[in-house]
């Protein structure tokens, strides 16, 4: 298996950081993750509960507005098995227009308390190949490669562009990252198995921790 890099820098025994995840953290990928959803393009009260498993820190009043909210969020455009690497930035009117707008419904209406790392959350098992989970820390370590993708597409208007930078290192470890999802398929650990089930997307967040 090759070099997995993320903003730049090779990640360091990606296979082991996953096997320490998954020790670490099985309880998440069981009960986030791979929890399923009852019906795609609608945000039910549990399917935001979730997130708190992750951390989200969205409170109770918050929970009722993203479940409200939801009720007219176009989720339709975006179809389930919807990639980000198929997301092409460049591109006028497609898959990356149809996600930005999703998750603009709620950003662009979102009350005090909610932010960017939030919605992600809440939006991530919604359409798990697409949309990043964009907490503090993956913003740190994003800033730089998003200012400098956001300079690639000027007319979109937007100082930093976090999906287009993580697009491009998902399509950059693409056959690296199916090689190490093999890996963990075929590992003996029922805790590390099942982080072959996960989208390609979700296993590269991972290693960005």
């Amino acid at each position: 298996m090759g070099d997995i890099t993320i903003a730049g820098k090779r990640v360091d025994d990606p296979f082991g950081r996953l096997v320490a995840y998954a020790s670490e953290h099985a309880g998440t990928v069981r009960r986030y993750d791979l929890a399923g959803q009852d019906d795609p393009d609608l945000l039910p009260l549990n399917e935001v509960a979730r997130t708190w498993i992750i951390a989200s820190r969205i409170n109770k009043r918050e929970r009722r507005w993203f479940e409200e909210r939801g009720a007219d969020a176009p989720f339709t455009a975006v179809p389930l098995e919807a990639d980000l690497g198929d997301a092409d930035p460049g591109e006028a009117d497609g898959l990356y227009d149809r996600a930005d707008a999703l998750f603009q419904h709620f950003n662009r209406a979102r009350p005090r308390g909610i932010n960017m790392g939030k919605i992600s959350k809440v939006l991530h098992p919604k359409r798990p190949a697409l949309f990043p989970l964009l907490d503090s820390r993956v913003e740190r370590r994003y800033r730089r490669a998003a200012r400098h993708a956001a300079m690639q597409y000027p007319a979109r208007g937007y100082h930093r562009m976090y999906w287009a930078a993580v697009r491009d290192d998902l399509v950059l470890n693409r056959p690296n990252l199916t090689a190490l999802k093999e890996q963990c398929a075929a590992d003996s650990r029922d805790d590390v198995k099942q982080l072959a089930l996960l989208t390609d997307l979700r296993v590269m967040d991972m290693l960005t921790w």
